[in-house]
């Protein structure tokens, strides 16, 4: 049991890892981008204000599992602690990713009404469904990892 148990909690560390450097990924490759594709200004600065955003939250996932694995580790963190910070930082993506849809919704409109619009459209859609991917299968992971108890976070 203890080798499963230590399974879960790796495979929910991992989870939420990938979704942090995916999140951290499309949002470097988003910033780079839409400054150079057509659309309209207010816009342009309402998405790269939200991908700021989608940058603050990877880095403070990626610096929370640094701290939890460490303390797990050491042997300082509890079970029900851990999966709490991990779904914690579940949900700070989630709101981060949440908050493009908006953009996304605008983007949409823009793009119906002149199709110069469409290829910020389409980056934006690509990279918020590819973080959303990342998304279920940390919550997932967290998910798995909370139903099997505090036993699956003991180290």
């Amino acid at each position: 049991m203890k080798k499963s148990s230590d399974n879960l909690l790796r495979a929910a560390i991992t989870a939420v890892r990938d979704c942090a450097d995916t999140m951290e990924t499309q949002a470097a490759s988003l910033l780079e981008a839409l400054p150079t594709v057509p659309m309209n200004d207010g816009l342009r600065a309402s998405a790269l204000e939200l991908i700021a955003g989608l940058k603050d939250a990877s880095s403070r996932v990626t610096f929370e599992l640094a701290l939890l694995q460490a303390e797990l580790g050491e042997g300082k963190a509890e079970a029900e602690s851990a999966v709490q910070r991990l779904a914690g930082m579940d949900a700070l993506m989630m709101g981060a990713v949440a908050a493009m849809a908006d953009v996304v919704d605008e983007l949409e409109k823009a793009a119906e009404r002149d199709e110069t619009n469409e290829r910020s459209f389409v980056m934006v859609i690509e990279a918020t469904g590819a973080m959303l991917q990342g998304l279920e299968k940390a919550k997932a992971t967290t998910q798995a990892l909370d139903a099997a108890g505090p036993a699956a976070v003991k180290t």
